[in-house]
C-alpha cells in the first residue's frame, strides 16, 4: 500500500494521494485504505519513514566536514528522488519523523565538530538544508538537465571548505 501511495505521490504530487485513489490503485475501497494507514497524515508519516530510512545512518567518514558532506548527499538523494513527499514535509513539519530528527541532530553535531558554535552554527546549518531542499526541488523541476548528486556536492564542498 505505501509503494502504490508514494507512486501516487511523486507522480502526481499532495492532491493526487487521496484514500479514494489510492484505494482505485489497489482494487480496494477506501475505507480498507483508511483502516490500514489511519489517517492521511499517519500515511504520509509512513511514506517519510520509508522513504528516508537510513538517512540517520552516522557516517564514519574521517572529518566532520567530510561526515557533513556524506550525510547531506544521503538526504539529497532521498529527498531528489521523492521531492513531493519531501514537499509534504515541509509544508507541515510534524510529518518529520525520529529519522529527520535524527539527522538533524547529527548534522548540527558536525557542525560543532566543526568548530562552528551559536548564531553561525544556526545559520550554516539553515543555510545547508535550505540548499539541499533547492537543489532536490530544482533537480525534480528540471530532469532534462540530469543534475546529480556530484552537482550537489560541488556546491556543498564550496559551503563546507569555508568553514
Amino acid at each position: 500500500m505505501l509503494e502504490k501511495a508514494l507512486q501516487l505521490l511523486d507522480e502526481g504530487g499532495s492532491k493526487a494521494l487521496t484514500f479514494k485513489a489510492l484505494a482505485d490503485a489497489l482494487g480496494v475501497t477506501p475505507m480498507a485504505v483508511a483502516h490500514h494507514a489511519g489517517t492521511r497524515d499517519e500515511m504520509i508519516a509512513s511514506l517519510v519513514a520509508s522513504a528516508f530510512e537510513g538517512a540517520d545512518t552516522p557516517s564514519n567518514a574521517e572529518t566532520p566536514k567530510q561526515r557533513l558532506r556524506e550525510l547531506m548527499a544521503r538526504y539529497c538523494a532521498r529527498a531528489t528522488r521523492h521531492p513531493e513527499l519531501t514537499k509534504c514535509i515541509l509544508e507541515n513539519p510534524s510529518l518529520i519523523g525520529p529519522t529527520l530528527t535524527g539527522l538533524t541532530r547529527q548534522i548540527e553535531a558536525e557542525i560543532t565538530a566543526a568548530g562552528m558554535t551559536g548564531e553561525d552554527a544556526r545559520t550554516l546549518l539553515c543555510l545547508i538544508v535550505d540548499y539541499t531542499h533547492g537543489f532536490a526541488f530544482a533537480a525534480a523541476a528540471a530532469p532534462d538537465q540530469a543534475l546529480s548528486i556530484d552537482d550537489f556536492t560541488l556546491a556543498l564542498d564550496w559551503v563546507l571548505n569555508r568553514i
